[in-house]
């Protein structure tokens, strides 16, 4: 078994594009597997960029079902369902609850295109809990975003990364980040444009302060922080290492 633990961050930004964002999506390498997290439009292509393909990615974890973290499920589908050169490996598609019905409008939107035919395909809703993945542990808590909106924390080897998808500030993503090695926090608007069911950089810097993270990492900014000094807000709350993500940065936990 491989000791590799990695995180690249596949897309910095939001539902308005910019060139240098792309939609959310975060690839998780580790026990041998490739887990994406969020499939936001255009995230099979960076994939490849990355060195995975739609015959190696193991598992995709979907946080909620906005489009920005969603449509790409479509895509990956879709090429997984060209028989040549044909999967073969299992995929599962983890999400909140209504994923099923989510992957059937999928299906009747494009019939017998997006079938799993060479492999096996396991759709799988979610409650918050835990959920054992060979030798990864996935807790699951609760986000304030849309109704049933999902964070996850990953515990491999010692080592955790924890992904916010989008939320508001609340106690359960406090939680998810304790003492995580890599705490992936979305970051959507400023302190002054506050937004419901998004974080500010204030609150991501208290999120951190609290849960003591090793590292904060942040992610999904919306155009709105053009020439806006995120670091010195979020060092109001947190004095550890922060990282203002881009697109294909990666990290290594172990």
């Amino acid at each position: 078994m491989s000791n590799t633990f990695r995180v690249t961050i596949i897309g910095s930004g939001t539902g308005i594009p910019v060139p240098e964002r792309g939609y959310a999506g975060v690839l998780v390498q580790l026990a041998n597997e490739s887990w994406l997290l969020d499939a936001g439009p255009g995230t099979l292509k960076r994939l490849v960029e990355l060195g995975v393909t739609y015959q190696t990615l193991d598992r995709v974890w979907l946080t909620h079902l906005h489009p920005d973290h969603s449509l790409d499920l479509a895509s990956i589908l879709f090429a997984m369902h060209i028989p040549s050169p044909a999967r073969t490996k299992p995929l599962t598609v983890y999400g909140p609850p209504g994923l099923q019905a989510f992957a059937n409008g999928l299906h009747a939107l494009y019939p017998g295109m997006l079938t799993a035919e060479s492999y096996a395909l396991t759709v799988q809703e979610l409650t918050p809990g835990l959920v054992q993945v060979g030798p990864v542990r996935v807790v699951i808590q609760p986000m304030r975003h849309s109704l049933t909106a999902l964070g996850y924390r990953l515990e491999w080897q010692g080592k955790t990364v924890a992904y916010s998808g989008d939320t508001e500030y609340c106690d359960e993503i406090v939680q998810l980040g304790r003492a995580a090695d890599v705490l992936i926090l979305e970051c959507s608007v400023t302190d002054e444009r506050k937004v419901t069911g998004h974080l500010t950089p204030s609150e991501c810097g208290r999120i951190a302060a609290e849960a003591q993270c090793q590292q904060l990492v942040l992610t999904h900014f919306y155009p709105i922080f053009e020439g806006y000094d995120i670091l010195g807000r979020v060092r109001r709350y947190y004095a550890g290492p922060v990282e203002l993500a881009h697109d294909l940065q990666s990290f290594q936990l172990g």
